[in-house]
Order: C-alpha cells, then structure tokens, then sequence
C-alpha cells in the first residue's frame, strides 16, 4: 500500500518511509484517509490503495496555535508546536518539533536444516535510540479572486542508534548440547536528512472551472555506520579456540526526485465534469556500501577494507503520465471513467570493487521500459437520501523498489543471506469491489466486498544453497494469486456518552505453486491457500470533567504467506484525555500494546529445511499536555474553501475512500 503525505508522496520511498514517519509528530496529524480504490487521476502504485496522511493546516480568519510536549515509559520526549494565520490576502501555517525516540524489542529465530540435521536458534534483545528535528511551513498568496500561488516545504534533521545481541546456538538436531555458540553484537549509528520544497499556482476560471500546476524537490541523504561483531565458542573439549571476527560497513544513501504535474477541471454542466492532466517523476539513487573487516579481534584492532563485500548501486527511474476522467449524473446514478497511460524507464547498475575502480570491467546497466494503461469505472447509485451502492474498478500495480532491485548479498543477518533480484518485474492487479452505505441519525453501516486478481506476484523467496548449506533469501516474481473478501464496519453512537466502531474482515487468498532455478538449484514453493479474518473495536467513552476514554482492540488470524504461514496476533490499546481551562489546555495518556502482545511471527520451509521468525516491541506509555491558542474566530474569507483546508484529495466523490 502506498502512503502519502497531504496526497502527495511527499519524497516517502519504501527505503525512507519508517524514518520520516516515526519523525512526524502525531499532534501534526488531522486525520488519515484510507483510499483503496483511487481514480486515474492519481497513481496506480499500491495494489492495496492508498494511506494519505493529512497534516492540520487551520484555515481560520486570524491565527491559532498549539504547544505539545510529551514524555514516554522509555525517557523518550517530544517538544513542538504550530501556528497558523489566514487572511483575505495571504494564508501561512508552520510546524516545528523536536522528538527523542527510545525503544526496545526483541526477536526469536529458529531454523532446522534438514539435509545436513543441524539446527540453529538465537533469541535476541535490541534497544535504539532517535532523535531529529521537524520543520514544516508553507505560503499561499491570493493574487486575485481568481488566482492562488502557493510555497511549502518540509525538513527533517535526525539521527538514530541501536545496538542488539544476539546468541546463535548451533548444533546436531536431538543432540543434548550445542556443537558451537556465536555470539553477534550489532551496532549501528546513523545520520538522516530530508528536504522537501513544492511550488504550486492555480487559476479558477470560474466558479468549478480552474487550472493547477504543481512542482516539488525531494532529497533524501543517510549516512549510516554498521558494525558487526562475531565470536564463536566451539564445546569440543577446547580442541578449538574460540575465534573472533570484526566487519565496520559505512553506508551513504543520496536520493533525489523531482515530480510534475498539470491538473485541469471543468464542470461543464450541472451533470458533466471533466478533469485531465499530466504527471512526471524523476528519481535518482546512488547508495556506496563499504567493508572493513578484522578477522582475529572482536574490538576490530587492525581493520583492512574487504573487497568482497563493496558495493555500489545506481537507481534511476522516470515516469510520465496523462490521465483523463469524466463525471456524469444520470438522475440517482453516478458515474466516473477514467483512463491513464503511464511510461516509465528503469536504469539500474551494480559495482563490486573492481568494476568501482576500473569501469572497463562493468557490465552494462540493467535498462527496461514500460508503457501500460490503467482504466478506473466508478458507479455510485444513491437508493435513498440516506443509502447508497457502490461498484468500483480500477487496474494497479506495485512496481519493486530500489533495494530489492540489487544484486548485493547482504550478510547483516548472520542466519541469512539477503540480495535483490534486478530483474523482478512489476505485479498488476484488477481491483474490484462492491460497497453498500446506509447511514441513519445515531448509526452508520458500511458494507464493502472486493476481488483482486494478482500477476507476477513479488514474493520473497528463502532457500538454503547446495554450494555452502546457507541459506538465502531474494525476491521474485513468483506467480499469480487471487484475494477476496468482505469489510462490514459498523459506526454507533450509544446512550450520548459511547462511540463504538466496530470493523470486520474476512478475506481468501490464494497463491499458485512456483518452480525457479537459483543458483543453480531448484527452489519450489506450493500453492498457498487460507480463509482469514480480523477485527478491530473502537470504543469512545465521554466521562464527566471533560473526560474521554478510548480503548482499540485489535484480532488478526493466522494467514497464509509464501513458503507458510503467519500467526494469529491479537493487542489491546488505551488512551485517556482530559481538557480544562475552557478547553485551553488538554492532558492525553495513551497506552499502546498493553498486554504485549503485538508480534510478528512466521512459520515458513522448504524442501531442506524449517525456519520460525518472530518480532516485537515492548509496551510503550505517552503522556503529552498541549496548550492551544489563538482567536478562534471562524469566518473564513472569500478566498478560503473547505477543500485547501485540509491540504488533502477533495475529489473522490466517496468513491473508494473513506477516513480512519
């Protein structure tokens, strides 16, 4: 699933995407839009949809504000706040914040090779550390009636530290004592910088009839210092001493993009509207990855850089788009068809040491090209002023993403062996789905069901080498799949004191059986199949004293992934406010994974062996007070409208989206 910034990818990529959201300060949060279906006037990316994330952009007359700070359960705090100022003439909001992260987790890995009955098991305990500095600000000027130039821009300044250890206990399958222990300490450290600028200019025509051109720069800079050290005790009777081993591996990431794009709307008549426009991206990556290695010390006394494990990948990328889509009201139908043509180009390179420093010696770049057309059919049939049916299609895809594009074996993992595949292709889907809205004065029912039919699925792939009994993981384009299923989600109001929102889902999913050749070897996967569901209960209880409590429950059932299967999980979280001086100040305590339950847990295998991978997080409590100020006044000016107040998509129509 794609995740957007005020309807915008804002510079997230799949590489950056944790980082700068972990950074974002959740008070800067308005609302977050789920849209799973979206038109062709916005990319196809995301076979799931779309997460837009809509940061608070007050647009009332004169100016308002709030301060925040916070503290958690880990000694991790927060410090921020924002303003905001509107006036006929000119409208501006900035955000500035500082957060200190702190957490700790753990994870538990088992794995059995069953060609050479061997076993290995590490169960380790990590903590990191993060802090950074977000800043955002933006201007909008009313040049006329008719005419809007607007400039904003986003920054984040931070940095991040984790350490973990983990003990590898290595043996004979039934044997009662290990054959060896290795013990891994990693550590990393790590600087990140964002930069995000866009300009954008719109000109109304009229009243429902305007222009909109928009631009925007994204930088994207890590640099990232990884260490990884080793000792290995064998229990032989101390026939074999114990070794040590020490790798320093510096990582530099620099991406940059820029995007384009030309929005025009006309509402023709009372019942057509036409939209059209054009859409360019262009992005470049260039990530070095270095090694130095002490093979007989833990502390790393006399490092040497080790060629083997240098690496240079190059990630370009550029996509150009036209879309249109027509609107029309035939008496209580509602129709939109849309249709996008999309080119892109795909450029990647992978230097080892030698190809670095002799480019007679590098192979040529991996280039593709592809053009595709994406059609989308919206019908909206109202039954009632207070019912109405939904049937919605549209083609998406999920293109891969620079990391599993590179060849580079990474060995971070001491129990895998991970690299990318520069030839996986993009996966296409068909998403289908039929919704039914009924809403009443204290209740609203929605009912939705979908069908997505799934090409070249890209899965990751584990097996262990013939070569050296590793084992290896990759990604690939393995099959087809099919997912179905049904969302009821009911919205309550009870007795003027509970909000209840209750959401159900049960879905299928199939995956045919796959056979490749890696390696040199066979790998196989068979078909996977499974009838799932999960729950989710929101519960809003307003108490007196200006007290209102929240509780989220959260149920996932076991599922099936490639190569086996995903445990069922379930969690509990709590959140409590309170406001006073006349709503002046506010006092939030939230209390996420209360019983820590919130896990990660696969069971995958394989012809020759069986592995169980399983993650987590501690519990982590919030406390945060914030002050808001300002005058409250709200009279907007002739300028000003609902749908730039939000900064978000203002066209869906209820086709498809809905918010959370």
């Amino acid at each position: 699933m794609e995740v957007w910034i005020n309807g915008k990818a804002s510079g997230l990529t799949s590489d950056n995407r944790a980082e700068i959201l972990q950074q974002i300060p959740a008070e800067s949060i308005e609302k977050i839009e789920v849209i799973d279906n979206p038109s062709a006037k916005y990319s196809p990316e995301g076979s799931a949809g779309i997460i837009n994330i809509i940061l608070k952009r007050d647009r009332k007359a004169g100016y308002y504000g709030s301060v925040q700070a916070g503290v958690n359960n880990h000694w991790g705090w927060n410090l921020g706040g924002n303003i905001n100022y509107s006036s006929g003439l000119v409208d501006a909001y900035a955000n500035l914040g500082y957060r200190q992260r702190r957490g700790s987790g753990g994870s538990l890995g088992e794995q059995e090779y069953l060609n050479t009955g061997m076993y290995q098991r590490a169960e380790s305990e990590s903590t990191d550390r993060g802090g950074g500095l977000f800043a955002r600000g933006g201007l909008t000027f009313h040049l006329t009636r008719n005419d809007d130039l607007s400039f904003g821009g986003m920054t984040l300044q931070g940095s991040h530290r984790n350490q973990s250890l983990a003990p590898y206990h290595n043996g004979l399958i039934g044997a009662a004592q290990d054959s060896y222990l290795q013990t891994r300490r990693t550590s990393g450290d790590g600087d990140m910088q964002m930069y995000h600028a866009e300009m954008g200019y719109e000109h109304k025509f009229g009243e429902q009839h305007k222009l909109t051109a928009h631009v925007e720069y994204n930088r994207w800079m890590s640099d990232n210092d990884n260490t990884y050290q080793d000792s290995i005790v064998y229990y032989d009777g101390g026939l074999t001493p114990t070794q040590y081993s020490y790798q320093y591996r510096p990582m530099y990431i620099r991406n940059r993009a820029w995007e384009v794009k030309l929005d025009y709307e006309n509402q023709i008549s009372q019942n057509w509207k036409l939209e059209a426009g054009y859409n360019g991206r262009f992005s470049h990556e260039n990530t070095p990855q270095e090694s130095f290695a002490d093979a007989t010390s833990w502390e790393g006394v006399s490092p040497v850089e080790d060629e083997a494990f240098y690496n240079r990948f190059i990630y370009e990328m550029q996509t150009h788009a036209l879309y249109a889509t027509v609107n029309t009201k035939l008496g209580p139908l509602g129709v939109m068809a849309g249709l996008r043509g999309e080119y892109w180009h795909v450029d990647t390179e992978s230097y080892d040491y030698a190809q670095e420093h002799n480019a007679l010696l590098r192979d040529e770049p991996f280039r593709k090209d592809y053009f595709q057309l994406f059609p989308s059919l919206f019908l909206n049939y109202q039954l009632s002023p207070s019912a109405q049916l939904q049937l919605n299609y549209t083609r998406r895809l999920r293109r891969p993403w620079g990391g599993q594009l590179n060849s580079f074996k990474n060995t971070r993992d001491a129990s895998m062996v991970e690299f990318g595949n520069p030839e996986l292709t993009p996966e296409y889907t068909h998403s289908f789905s039929l919704n039914f809205l009924q809403t009443w004065t204290e209740h609203t029912l929605s009912v939705s069901t979908y069908y997505r039919p799934t090409t070249d699925v890209i899965q990751r792939i584990r097996y262990q080498s013939a070569a050296d009994g590793l084992m290896y993981m990759t990604n690939k384009n393995v099959a087809r799949s099919r997912s179905a299923g049904i969302e009821i989600i009911g919205k309550n109001k009870l007795w003027r004191i509970l909000d209840l929102t209750t959401t159900l889902n049960g879905y299928y999913y199939k995956l045919d059986g796959f056979s490749y050749v890696i390696d040199g070897q066979t790998v196989t996967g068979e078909g996977q199949k499974s009838l799932s569901w999960d729950a989710r209960l929101l519960a809003s209880v307003i108490l007196p004293y200006n007290i209102s409590l929240q509780a989220t429950g959260n149920y996932r059932s076991r599922g099936a992934i490639t190569q086996g299967y995903r445990k069922s999980n379930a969690s509990l979280d709590l959140g409590l406010r309170k406001t006073f001086l006349n709503k002046k100040f506010s006092l939030a305590l939230n209390w996420r994974d209360v019983f820590g339950t919130r896990h990660w847990e696969n069971f995958t295998s394989g012809p020759t062996f069986w592995r169980h991978q399983k993650n987590w997080r501690d519990p982590r409590v919030n406390l945060q007070l914030t002050w808001n100020f300002g005058n409250m006044n709200q009279k907007r000016h002739p300028h000003q409208n609902d749908a730039n107040s939000q900064g978000g998509e203002d066209d869906q129509q209820n086709f498809g989206g809905y918010e959370q």
